[in-house]
Order: structure tokens, then sequence, then C-alpha cells
């Protein structure tokens, strides 16, 4: 949504918001002669540090509060440490009375929410279309969706801790896709991985898992 679209949005329902601004130089020059200190929150191997001002973009009709932090890797030079005032910024609007770096937290948590949507996208195909029916691409669509509830269900009830973060490609990378065969004796069917299978214990692991749900 650009920018202007949601602030308006924003004001004209009386809701509050956060979006971050381009980093320019009309913004960093209204930021560096703000006579407003900055606050150091961070202070250890990245310092981390904000500060709040009232700034007018072209766009806008009005002035509007914005924050902005600032962060710099700190290093150590023959038992000195350093700061590589280097600094990478970040600017949000926004119309919450928080601090910057609360400012910053409570926005960069979309940052997971745009990986779940990578995740479905990339490994569960959420946007190929493949069929002319809306309806049947709806279902086409509400299918991956439950496919991917249940992996991450699955992630956090039955796998080990390291493989609770793999994505479905992953997954299947280094889990699913192992060579084995099917045998079939006295009316049972068996499957067989390979000896060099490099996560045969957690496999059966997860397998005895699943078992103790019926």
């Amino acid at each position: 949504m650009p920018e202007r679209t949601f602030i308006a949005f924003g004001e004209g329902k009386q809701i509050d918001y956060v979006g971050k601004l381009k980093w320019t130089s009309r913004l960093a020059k209204a930021v560096y002669t703000d006579p407003g200190p900055w606050i150091r929150f961070v202070d250890e191997d990245i310092v981390i540090e904000g500060k709040t001002i009232e700034y007018q973009a072209t766009s806008w009709n009005k002035p509007r509060r914005v924050s902005v932090i600032r962060k710099a890797d700190r290093f150590e030079m023959d038992q000195v440490q350093f700061v590589d005032f280097i600094w990478e910024h970040e600017a949000m609007v926004h119309t919450m009375d928080w601090t910057p770096i609360d400012i910053w937290r409570f926005y960069n948590q979309r940052a997971c929410m745009e990986n779940y949507i990578k995740e479905a996208k990339y490994g569960f195909s959420i946007n190929r279309i493949p069929t002319g029916s809306f309806k049947a691409n709806e279902l086409d669509l509400l299918i991956k969706l439950f496919a991917y509830n249940l992996f991450e269900l699955f992630k956090m009830d039955h796998c080990p801790t390291p493989m609770k973060s793999y994505t479905i490609q992953r997954f299947r990378r280094e889990i699913v896709q192992a060579a084995g065969v099917f045998t079939f004796h006295a009316r049972q069917t068996i499957l067989k991985i390979q000896e060099a299978y490099l996560h045969k214990r957690a496999f059966l692991n997860m397998i005895q898992s699943v078992k103790k749900l019926e």
C-alpha cells in the first residue's frame, strides 16, 4: 500500500498506524538538525540509538511524528572498544506515543508475517493459479494453506528442536527425499530406509511421536 494511502486510511478511520519511510537526504537533514538528543537503547555488540521528531514530507499536508533508529557495530582492537559510526537508519511514521525502539520492534514484527507468506508462496505454491475457475482456485488455495498449517503444527509437536525452524523445502530435501523401498510381508507394508540416511533416528522418532496420536 503506498505511503500516502495507508496514512490517509489510518487517519480517516482514526486508528493508530506505523509505516516505514524511505531514508532520504531531506529526512536525514531534518533528523540531524533537530536539537533533541539521541537516546541509546542497546549498548552491546551492536549499538542502537533512537529519537523522535516532527517531520513533514513533501507529499504530506501536515507534520507527523517520525521515529528514527540508527544502528552501528561495536568492535574491539588492542583491548580498546570502538564503535563504527557508519550508521544504518530506519525511519517510521506513526501515531503512537511510544519510544523509538518500541515503535521499531513493533513494526519489525511484520517481517515474521512476510516470512510466513514467502514460505507459503515458495513452499506450497499459493501464488499459482491452476484453473480458470474462481471456486476451484479458492479451494486449491485453502488446501495449500491447510497443508502449510499442518506442517507448522507437525514441526511444533513432533520434530526435534533443530528441525523446528526448517522450511518445507529443507524438510523435503533432508527428511522426505531419502532413498528407500517398500516391502510387503505377512500382510504388512514396511518402509526400509537406506542405512546411510543421515536423519534416520530423527525420522523414526517423529513416526513414533505421530503414532501416539492414534
